[in-house]
């Protein structure tokens, strides 16, 4: 051999040995960095001399595309278990003192103080006060829970930012990954980044990653919605300006992005029935999923609790009566069959509560057919007092001024539509309202007729989570028959395989999701419709979209003009025949307040709500089971929380015993390198003598 052959032989083992230190730094200098994956020198012999065949990074590819899936559901349930703790932090327990079941508590505990002596005006605000503490405290955990909803959102937007900087990066570098492998480079610091930007997709997205002869990864997800192959991915969403309890948010979607000019394609492809897990899989369900039911429960409680209230107060009367009762608008028609059984009584009494003129109504009685007829009848047999239906809100007036009146259920054989009596169906004499009604019981039978004309159209979606679009319908008045039948034919024919329309006894509209999209609900876009001349449309009518259940818990309040004078806080019962002489009304009696007090025992009927199923139980109780679902619900994601992350981190363990980085290796390492180094340069040192030593020759 040469000297000259010698001499590229050591200059090779030179400089393989000084990039061979080079990457057992690199490794050392990482020995810290969470996931960072070991890289190998790969060493090849040559002609004259040695030379680095390759630096790689040693992965185990079963373990990473594990933990990849880990990482996913880890994401998932970490951000619902950061949001139920939000929301059970705000609700606490039943036993916490500023709970809802202790607001109850102490609402029925004033009802009991108040029953000793109704007269006290102390006593009455206290009560009046306690109503409206616990008023407060349902529309404050309504807001709370709006406020989550919104938050999400915004975390939403955020997680896409993160998304897709993460996939432009993974993008670029296999362009730059694929040119330098082609090239013969070392894109070991190139993969070991894409690596990264990969996990920041893992965490948000449940994602597949294939690798190509090119180099290149294709990603997509589970369900095998592509986010990178040939061409890359941007993903788009258009958070709404507010979110209310009525707001359809929109989709989210994936779009194509043009190699040449870098833009968007105009349509994409909607990601969210595409998602398994990760972050926004789990920030999406907790916005149109968990909390809504949450608020549906919440408006649940907050409905009965209002129309139990009222219930109690309709029936009462206060000392003195008022002078008028007025009620809301209810969209009742006067040509509508009135749907009442049972009786009840009207009265007029003077300035002293003595009944001056009062009738009791037998709603069964034959000549009796529409709700006209019924005013007609107790007009005909009050005298000083007027009944009136003026757009679709009943009102009983005393013709004096310094009269009052009232009216009162027969005990015996209670009137009732709807399953309420006929001054609480009306409300003419409720103490409570709020942003909504608390119920949509309409009274109306199938075979009724449904009352809104030939004209006018409701444009109805059944829509899920993320906005998804599962059927939408236009229900046209001037194509549909005249009755509730044919309106229930035209919707089920219409959402046929999504949902089934039916009218419950009660009158009110019932909508049963289909197997598959129970957590969709219907959403109206548009409603042009009327009932007559009372101004309400179709789903003002019906209550079509769960935001009417939810919104039965904002703003509610006590009767203003109760609140500013509590004489008016009706807590008396009329007598239907008193004594000559004595007044059908007297201040100390306390069978009213013996009635609200009653309701603390009395069980009434929940409609499924939320997690909460259909049942039969007493407000206080209603109450606890609302509490108790929230703090079960939060326990439970918080364990797959901590489930998932023990998973996560053992396969990170695991992947980093095969990955990652040991000191002593490395160390061992660098010091055979730094003696081939050494050799390398002394066969240098010693050529180089030899050829001074020739030429001195």
């Amino acid at each position: 051999m040469s000297l000259d052959a010698v001499l590229r032989t050591a200059l090779s083992g030179l400089n393989t040995n000084q990039a061979a230190l080079r990457t057992t730094s690199t490794n050392i200098a990482n020995v810290n960095t969470p996931g960072y994956a070991r890289q190998e020198v790969v060493l090849s012999p040559t002609g004259a001399g040695v030379e680095i065949g390759e630096i790689r990074r040693i992965v185990d590819k079963f373990l990473t595309k594990e933990l990849i899936g880990a990482s996913a559901y880890d994401g998932y349930y970490q951000k619902q278990s950061e949001i139920y703790d939000r929301l059970s932090s705000l609700f606490g327990t039943p036993d916490d003192v500023l709970s809802l079941n202790s607001k109850i508590d102490r609402m029925f505990d004033a009802f009991a103080t108040l029953a000793t002596d109704p007269t006290q005006a102390a006593r009455r605000i206290g009560a009046l006060t306690d109503i409206q503490s616990m008023a407060d405290s349902l529309d404050r955990y309504a807001n709370q829970i709006l406020n989550l909803r919104s938050d999400a959102d915004s975390q939403i937007t955020g997680e896409i930012a993160i998304l897709n900087n993460a996939l432009s990066q993974i993008n670029s570098l296999n362009n730059l990954i694929s040119h330098e492998k082609e090239s013969g480079g070392n894109p070991a610091a190139l993969e070991e980044e894409r690596a990264r930007a990969i996990e920041k997709v893992s965490d948000i997205i449940d994602i597949r990653v294939t690798e190509r002869s090119t180099y290149k990864v294709e990603i997509s997800t589970i369900s095998g919605l592509a986010l990178i192959d040939d061409l890359p991915r941007i993903v788009q969403y258009n958070p709404p300006g507010q979110v209310e309890t009525t707001v359809v948010f929109n989709s989210i979607t994936v779009h194509k992005v043009d190699a040449t000019t870098g833009l968007a394609a105009a349509t994409g492809v909607a990601l969210e029935p595409n998602l398994r897990a990760g972050t926004l899989k789990g920030l999406v369900d907790m916005r149109d999923k968990e909390l809504p039911e949450v608020a549906l429960s919440l408006g649940e409680l907050s409905a009965n609790f209002m129309d139990l209230i009222n219930k109690v107060h309709n029936a009462n009367s206060a000392v003195p009566p008022p002078n008028a009762l007025t009620g809301r608008n209810v969209g009742i028609l006067a040509t509508d069959a009135h749907g009442f059984t049972g009786k009840a009584t009207f009265a007029v009494l003077d300035s002293a509560s003595l009944l001056t003129s009062s009738y009791e109504i037998d709603f069964g009685a034959g000549g009796l057919v529409t709700v006209q007829d019924v005013i007609d009848d107790v007009n005909a047999n009050v005298a000083g007092g007027t009944l009136a239906l003026a757009n679709g809100v009943m009102s009983f007036t005393a013709t004096t001024s310094t009269d009052g009146v009232a009216i009162a259920q027969t005990d015996a054989t209670p009137s009732a539509r709807g399953g309420r009596g006929f001054s609480h169906f009306f409300g003419m004499n409720d103490l409570l309202s709020a942003r909504e009604i608390p119920h949509f019981d309409t009274g109306l039978t199938t075979a009724a007729g449904h009352g809104f004309g030939a004209t006018g159209t409701v444009s109805m979606e059944f829509r899920g989570p993320g906005g998804i679009l599962a059927a939408s319908h236009t229900l046209d008045f001037s194509a549909v028959g005249g009755t509730v039948a044919n309106v229930l034919t035209d919707l089920n024919t219409a959402f046929s395989g999504y949902g089934t329309y039916t009218m419950d006894s009660n009158g009110k509209l019932v909508l049963t999701p289909a197997v598959g999209y129970e957590s969709y609900d219907m959403k109206v876009r548009s409603d042009t419709t009327t009932r007559g001349v009372t101004a309400k449309s179709f789903s003002d009518f019906f209550g079509v979209g769960d935001h009417y259940r939810m919104d039965a818990a904002f703003d509610i309040t006590v009767d203003s003009v109760i609140n500013a004078n509590p004489v008016g806080f009706a807590l008396a019962r009329l007598d239907t025949a008193p004594a000559t002489g004595i007044p059908a009304l007297n201040s100390g009696d306390n069978r009213g307040v013996n009635a609200f007090f009653a309701l603390s025992s009395e069980t009434t009927n929940f409609a499924g709500a939320g997690d909460l199923p259909v049942t039969t139980t007493t407000l206080a109780k209603y109450g606890n089971f609302f509490l108790s679902n929230i703090g079960l619900e939060a326990d439970r994601i918080s364990s797959l929380a901590e489930d998932r992350n023990i998973l996560k981190q053992e396969l990170g363990f695991r992947r980093d015993s095969v990955t990652g980085i040991n000191l002593d290796e490395e160390l061992a390492a660098m010091v055979q390198y730094q003696n081939a180094y050494n050799a390398a340069a002394r066969i240098i040192a010693a050529v180089n003598e030899m050829y001074e030593t020739l030429l001195r020759i």
